[in-house]
């Protein structure tokens, strides 16, 4: 990890589960899982948390389980029982901590909604961002799946996001429809475990396209090299555009290709591998309890 992040990420075991948590302002909490600690077995060992990989359902339910549980320990309160599903009932209130994750489709579109929007107006559709308000999402985390493209999280006053930025998203502009969907302002953003400039080798006409969006700066060029794209430097552009200047962006600096043992990777493993997730909600308070911290 960047050195220059761990004033604002800790890597943590939880319930014998590695994972990177990430700190945000007032009432909002986020979390990077890793692959490891899981119950799938294979080419998805072992922390899958990607219902519609071919991994077995039951090892994915598992898992999903496990990270629900820690989220929910971590806010401090017991849910519900249904944590999986992202729609139908809620569910009963259980004696263990769990919240639940809601977790979209993903197509690498533009696409943001809020937690509970997602929930009752549109499950199952394509979604490439969600928000989470105290209120409004009260009980729900916001779970989105990477295995190189790049997590961020946005958090101010009001409320958070957490967007799913590949290549196509970036340059089409889902960072900054992510801070236009927030209520208030975004303050801060951490930019989550992702393929780095170092293994991110495009096209000519990628490159190109990330050069006249964001800058030649973002683009890494050698002599008789593939073009590489620095994913994280653009996305801190679009963070600045969206009023989050480069001072208030954490970056872990982590790739997810370098560092496979650890985490999913597209571009080292193929299409057939697990999904990491990102995950994130509000603490509040709740009846019985005192004053979120």
């Amino acid at each position: 990890m960047d050195p220059a992040a761990r004033t604002r990420l800790q890597a943590l075991e939880i319930d014998g589960v590695t994972l990177i948590q990430a700190d945000l302002p007032g009432v909002f909490r986020a979390i990077f899982t890793t692959r490891c600690r899981g119950r799938s077995q294979g080419l998805y060992a072992s922390l899958n948390l990607d219902p519609r990989s071919l991994d077995d359902p039951v090892s994915i339910e598992a898992n999903r389980s496990i990270v629900a549980r820690i989220a929910g320990s971590m806010a401090g309160r017991p849910v519900y029982k249904r944590s999986v599903a992202d729609d139908g009932d809620a569910g009963t209130p259980e004696a263990d901590m769990r919240l639940r994750l809601v977790s979209p489709q993903q197509e690498h579109g533009l696409r943001v909604m809020g937690a509970a929007e997602y929930i009752h107006d549109s499950p199952g559709e394509p979604c490439d961002g969600l928000t989470i308000h105290p209120l409004r999402d009260r009980g729900l985390a916001a779970t989105l799946m990477f295995a190189d493209c790049v997590p961020v999280v946005l958090a101010g006053e009001v409320d958070a996001a957490i967007a799913h930025g590949g290549w196509r998203g970036i340059l089409g502009g889902i960072v900054q429809q992510a801070a236009r969907a927030m209520t208030g302002p975004p303050g801060v953003a951490v930019i989550g475990p992702s393929i780095g400039p170092c293994c991110f080798t495009v096209g000519e006409d990628v490159a190109q396209g990330f050069a006249d969006r964001f800058g030649a700066k973002v683009v890494r060029r050698a002599a008789g090299l593939e073009p590489r794209v620095d994913l994280w430097a653009a996305v801190t552009v679009a963070l600045a555009e969206a009023g989050v200047p480069a001072s208030r962006v954490t970056n872990p600096r982590l790739c997810t290709c370098c560092n496979n043992d650890l985490f999913y990777s597209y571009r080292r493993e193929g299409p057939v591998t697990g999904r990491h997730g990102a995950v994130l909600w509000a603490v509040a308070p709740f009846p019985g309890q005192g004053e979120a911290r």
